[in-house]
């Protein structure tokens, strides 16, 4: 998002729809976990659409640079109430992925055009080119939710794919350690800020390219393009 500085326009509707694409995946985690009966979410205030208690440090600095990002996590269900753990883990994906895939639709029918790939529109914005403002934020908004859904299901800690797959995983020495260096001493943190910032061999990090591998053909789907 901070290459779109040049943008105001793309900026604002960037870090807009970064709040609510987060917000709405903590708050949706956090209502369903309520629903099965863990009050510690209520407790937390994590029921309340607050983006203050649903935005991630680290998932904004992702946002920030690599135009995507995470939410805070939510605490989860007992282990041994795999249902639950997988309901909760998943909702947040699902919520984004369908409130995207509505403003993608609406984009597509106000007879918007996309111009650039997924990586570029959300790090530098959707540009002049599109004409005005409603096809411009439709298409942001819809590419921040999908994205933030997509990125949150990646199999490494704290993103709620990794969660899962930790949770669901034998409780060996072998699991347990890796769990304990990625999941308690934050190293999949570093991981995933890594794979999300740091150029490997190309001039876009790994992730945001595995991420447009995988989101790209779904948006030329919907859109038309």
């Amino acid at each position: 998002m901070l290459y779109a500085l040049g943008d105001p326009v793309s900026l604002v509707v960037l870090i807009f729809s970064f709040l609510v694409a987060v917000t709405l995946h903590g708050w949706t985690q956090a209502v369903v976990a309520a629903r099965a009966g863990d009050r510690r979410s209520v407790a937390l205030g994590r029921t309340r659409p607050d983006p203050r208690r649903h935005v991630d440090p680290f998932g904004a600095v992702g946002g920030a640079i690599a135009g995507v990002g995470w939410a805070r996590p939510v605490e989860l269900p007992d282990r041994r109430q795999r249902g639950r753990l997988v309901t909760v883990l998943l909702s947040g994906a699902a919520a984004n992925l369908a409130l995207g895939l509505v403003a993608l639709v609406g984009f597509r029918l106000v007879g918007g055009r996309v111009t650039g790939t997924t990586v570029q529109l959300l790090q530098y914005g959707a540009g002049a080119g599109l004409g005005d403002l409603l096809p411009r934020a439709l298409l942001l908004f819809g590419l921040m939710n999908v994205f933030v859904g997509l990125l949150s299901l990646v199999p490494l800690p704290p993103l709620d794919g990794g969660r899962l797959l930790f949770a669901l995983a034998p409780r060996t020495s072998g699991w347990q350690k890796a769990e304990y260096h990625l999941e308690e001493r934050n190293i999949g943190i570093a991981v995933v800020l890594a794979l999300l910032l740091i150029p490997l061999g190309g001039p876009q990090a790994l992730l945001p390219v595995l991420l447009d591998t995988v989101g790209g053909p779904l948006l030329d789907r919907v859109t038309g393009g």
